[in-house]
C-alpha cells in the first residue's frame, strides 16, 4: 500500500480483497493502471460496472508496448472505463455516498466516487523476520540480491521468485528459476532459459509479450525491423466475432533474428509460446515463416506477421 491517507478504509482492497471478498461493487476506482489493474478493470466493466482507473504514469501499461496501451485505453474508454492518466491521489475518505478518491491531474483538483477502491501499485518482498538472528543476506529494500545461480551472499542459501532484488513478479519466473536453482545445488546444469520471458494480461482482449519492443532495441542500439499483421484478417478472428487486434514481430535489420513480439489478440497468451521459443533460441523469421500451421486458427496470424516482415505474401488466400 502506498503511502495515501484514507488507504485502511473499509472497502479499500487490494487484488487479494477484492477476489476473497465474495461481493460484486456496481462503482469500482482503481488506483493503479498496470496489468492488475487493467486486468480488473476489463473484468469489472465486463460485469456492468462503472469503473475509474488512476494511473499516475502518462498512460497505462507503462511497462509495455505504447502501441498495446493506446489501443487498450481506445478499447476500454468504448466500453465507458474512465481512465485518467498523471494522475496523483492525494487521500481517499469515506462519505454518505461511498468511498471519494481526491486527486490531481494536469494541475486540477479532482474526485471519484465508488462502492470500493483497488489498490493495484505493485506488490514488495515479504522478507521482514525471513532470517533468523545473525543471518545477513544484504537486503536491498526488503529484497534479497542473488548471483546468477540464485545464491545469496550467504554460502549455501538460495533464493527465487517475487523476493529476489531485480526479479520478475510472474508465478513461471518464480517455477523456472527454482528448478535451475535446485539444479545448481544438486550439481547439475541448469536447464531453464531464462534469456526469454513470456508476460501475459489478461484482459478482453488478451495482451503477450516477450524479448525486446522496437523501442527497447533502439535504446540499446541493436538496428531492427519490425513487422505488423491486424488480426481482424484473420479466419479464426472473425469467425470468433474477436475485436480489433495485431501481433508485432521485432527482429534484427540485419540477421532477421526474432528480438520479441507484442501480441494483443485472441489467444495471446497463448500464441506468445511459439515466440519465446524463437526469441530463446535465436530463430529468424525465415525459420519461423517455414512452418506450416492450421486453418483456421489464431495462430495463422504468426505466418502473416512474420511473413511481414520477409516482405512475403503466402498466406493471402485465406483472408
Amino acid at each position: 500500500m502506498p503511502p495515501i491517507p484514507g488507504l485502511d478504509l473499509p472497502g479499500v482492497v487490494t487484488s487479494d480483497g477484492l477476489l476473497g471478498e465474495g461481493m460484486y461493487h456496481p462503482r469500482l476506482t482503481i488506483i493503479g493502471g498496470g496489468v492488475i489493474g487493467m486486468e480488473f478493470a476489463s473484468l469489472y466493466s465486463a460485469l456492468g460496472a462503472q469503473v475509474t482507473v488512476l494511473e499516475a504514469m502518462d498512460r497505462v501499461l507503462p511497462t509495455m508496448d505504447k502501441e498495446i496501451a493506446q489501443n487498450l485505453s481506445m478499447l476500454m474508454k468504448r466500453r465507458g472505463v474512465k481512465l485518467c492518466t498523471g494522475a496523483r491521489v492525494e487521500q481517499v475518505m469515506r462519505t454518505g455516498e461511498g468511498l471519494r478518491c481526491a486527486y490531481t491531474s494536469k494541475e486540477k483538483a479532482e474526485t471519484v466516487t465508488a462502492d470500493a477502491v483497488l489498490v493495484s501499485t505493485g506488490r514488495k518482498p515479504n522478507t521482514e523476520g525471513l532470517c533468523g538472528p545473525g543471518v545477513d543476506l544484504g537486503l536491498a529494500r526488503g529484497a534479497i540480491p542473488v548471483n546468477e545461480r540464485f545464491e545469496t551472499c550467504v554460502k549455501g542459501i538460495y533464493a527465487i521468485g517475487d523476493v529476489v532484488a531485480g526479479g520478475i513478479q510472474l508465478a513461471h519466473v518464480a517455477s523456472a528459476q527454482a528448478i535451475n536453482a535446485v539444479s545448481t545445488i544438486a550439481g547439475k546444469e541448469p536447464p531453464m532459459k531464462l534469456n526469454a520471458i513470456p508476460a501475459c494480461v489478461y484482459t478482453e482482449p488478451e495482451i503477450a509479450s516477450v524479448g525486446l519492443t522496437e523501442a527497447q532495441a533502439k535504446e540499446a542500439g541493436i538496428p531492427t525491423k519490425g513487422s505488423k499483421y491486424l488480426m481482424n484478417g484473420n479466419g479464426r478472428s472473425i469467425i470468433a466475432g474477436a475485436e480489433r487486434g495485431f501481433i508485432k514481430v521485432v527482429s534484427h535489420a540485419e540477421t532477421g533474428t526474432v528480438l520479441g513480439a507484442q501480441l494483443m489478440c485472441e489467444r495471446a497468451t497463448d500464441l506468445v509460446g511459439e515466440f519465446t521459443l524463437a526469441v530463446a533460441e535465436g530463430k529468424t523469421l525465415e525459420e519461423l515463416a517455414a512452418l506450416v500451421r492450421p486453418h483456421p486458427t489464431f495462430a495463422e496470424g504468426i505466418s502473416e506477421a512474420v511473413e511481414s516482415g520477409l516482405g512475403l505474401a503466402i498466406h493471402q488466400l485465406n483472408r
